[in-house]
């Protein structure tokens, strides 16, 4: 990658529309609801907040102190506040138990995670058998770097090198964050141990300023097109031993 891995977009990024789609796109795999959710690269809560509402308890967590100081602003003085706990954690060491969650969630994370293969193998770890991962991530096959590409040391626009994404190395120059074929994530959750249940993809989500453009990306969610979606949703579960 140019450089160190980049922290990745605000927790409400590409707006309202982006975190009901993403969330919406998970919950049709498997539905949002249990007693255990741990929540990996929380930001500050954005989605974390609509997800407890299906769980009896929650833990979120994130390496920046900045986004859990905003989440924790967030939920003061709400009920909330005794029901979500908030830990500055890396994802590839998880101070939990084995088998405390039902499921474990990481939207748009996974792609800034500088171990992915460690960070999935402790969230199996802390996964009880038969919970679920569920994750939002870039989809290599759309043709644009939704991060901004890096040219030198400045971010410019994605418009700037469409198709990006599609040519690696190019991209592993260029970018500060990873995108993944579905494949290639399938590969990396079955060499922990967990199973792939569903993959969706989500199109961009664009907001009411362009209705007719928004029209379009959700109509092609409902086509062969999908594919080439901004981004993919994955679920995927601990098998019971």
């Amino acid at each position: 990658m140019g450089g160190e891995l980049g922290p990745g977009n605000p927790s409400g990024a590409f707006g309202a529309r982006g975190v009901t789609k993403r969330i919406g796109a998970v919950s049709r795999q498997l539905p949002v609801r249990g007693d255990r959710l741990l929540d990996v690269g929380c930001g500050d809560g954005t989605y974390t907040v609509e997800l407890a509402q299906g769980y009896v308890r929650v833990d979120a967590i994130d390496i920046e102190p900045g986004r859990l100081d905003a989440f924790a602003a967030r939920i003061a003085g709400t009920g909330f506040e005794d029901r979500i706990g908030l830990h500055k954690m890396s994802a590839d060491s998880l101070a939990f138990d084995a088998h405390t969650f039902d499921r474990v969630t990481a939207f748009e994370v996974v792609e800034h995670i500088e171990d992915v293969e460690g960070s999935l193998a402790e969230i199996h770890r802390v996964l009880k058998p038969g919970g679920a991962l569920s994750l939002t991530t870039p989809n290599r096959w759309f043709p644009f770097e939704t991060h901004g590409v890096l040219w030198g040391r400045r971010r410019r626009s994605a418009l700037t090198a469409p198709f990006l994404p599609w040519v690696r190395p190019l991209h592993e120059r260029m970018s500060d964050a990873r995108s993944f074929t579905t494949q290639e994530m399938g590969r990396l959750l079955r060499a922990v141990g967990l199973s792939m249940r569903a993959v969706d993809y989500v199109m961009p989500p664009f907001d009411r300023r362009t209705r007719g453009l928004q029209s379009l990306s959700d109509g092609l969610e409902g086509t062969p097109l999908r594919v080439f979606g901004m981004a993919m949703a994955v679920t995927a579960v601990k098998p019971h031993r």
